[in-house]
């Protein structure tokens, strides 16, 4: 298989936007109605949005191949004494993420921001530390199986002397479109871009996964970088592979489109209800804390526990200003209560915030 060498974009000719007309439709309808819910939620959206993104840095590294559960990931940012690359891994997406908004206050999303989010992504002694980090690849890579090479490879990227080249015109394209597509259509076409071009020399799913939301987000189409769709992907990831490539081999965009417009759909419609789920929970659990402490803090303390549903008492109290006393003594009436439940241990207790927990998995 020689290396791939890709169209330049926009590639309107080839694309009919007919083919995945209803999809277009319902995907931008309920993306709307996953905004408006998160503007009108009880509990910060912040908060929130800090909980789904640990949701989605756990699901965006369980596609490349890492075996840690949700719990483990809410344990680790608690406690990270001991050395654990897949977990590592994890926290490392997350502050990728949260870092990328910040970048997008004063960077175009360009070469500059990719590398610096690449750098952070490869960072604290995780594997592939030492592929690159921060650097397009100036080797051939090849895409399948692990240790594949060009003779077993699914797919061979484009030579290394074409990263630049090709990495400019995506950039061009992000920030200056010259097609009349939709904003929705437009990330279908920029992650296969992206990921076809494959840059880096390790991370370059997780990184391609990551543009999607801060490109809605650079776009307008979302108020923050929100929208992240790794666990619909991880769930299809053998479509979702075989559909790439059909990009590539094929020349086939309309069927990655509808795919992917239905991948974002599905994922929103999940967002939508683990929203609903939440807010009921929160009522709920307030109104039966409510029962048996009076003062207007428990509401502060509550709330960042759907921040970090695993924490001691020193993550509450730092996270929300309430002091360490005041926290201990409430937190002990939640775990009385049943509302919370600790590892009983007499130093470093930690508690897990099963009902929220249970949502999330």
């Amino acid at each position: 298989m020689k290396p791939f060498v890709p169209y330049k974009l926009p590639i309107k000719e080839s694309i009919n936007p007919m083919s995945f007309l209803d999809e277009l439709i319902s995907a931008n309808r309920n993306l709307s109605k996953y905004e408006i819910l998160l503007e009108k939620a009880k509990i910060d959206e912040d908060l929130l949005l800090g909980t789904l993104g640990y949701k989605e840095a756990h699901e965006s590294t369980k596609i490349e191949g890492t075996r840690a559960t949700f719990d483990d990931v809410m344990k680790y940012e608690i406690d990270n004494k001991k050395k654990n690359d897949d977990l590592q891994e994890i926290k490392n997406y997350f502050e990728v993420l949260n870092i990328g908004k910040s970048l997008l206050d004063h960077l175009p999303i360009s070469t500059r921001l990719f590398k610096k989010l690449h750098e952070i992504l490869l960072s604290n002694g995780v594997r592939g530390e030492y592929r690159g980090p921060g650097q397009y690849r100036t080797t051939q890579n090849y895409i399948g199986p692990d240790g594949c090479t060009r003779e077993t490879a699914t797919f061979v990227p484009p030579e290394p002397q074409l990263v630049d080249e090709y990495m400019s015109n995506l950039e061009e394209y992000i920030n200056n479109p010259k097609d009349d597509l939709d904003p929705l259509i437009r990330t279908a076409i920029i992650h296969a871009q992206f990921e076809t071009i494959h840059p880096f020399l390790d991370g370059n799913g997780r990184i391609g996964r990551i543009l999607i939301p801060l490109y809605l987000y650079d776009v307008n189409l979302i108020k923050s970088p929100n929208l992240f769709i790794s666990e619909t992907l991880e769930k299809d990831k053998h479509k979702y592979y075989r559909l790439l490539n059909g990009t590539r081999i094929e020349e086939n965009w309309n069927d990655w489109i509808s795919f992917f417009l239905k991948s974002i759909d599905k994922q929103t419609i999940e967002n939508i209800n683990i929203l609903k789920e939440i807010e009921a929970l929160f009522e709920r659990d307030l109104e039966k804390a409510r029962e048996f402490i009076n003062g207007y803090k428990i509401k502060k303390v509550m709330e960042y526990m759907y921040y970090q549903p695993v924490f001691q008492v020193k993550t509450i109290s730092d996270l929300s200003g309430v002091s360490y006393s005041t926290c201990k003594r409430y937190l002990d009436i939640l775990e009385k209560q049943k509302i919370i439940y600790s590892d009983q241990k007499t130093r470093n207790k930690m508690y897990f915030y099963y009902n929220l927990l249970d949502i999330l998995r």
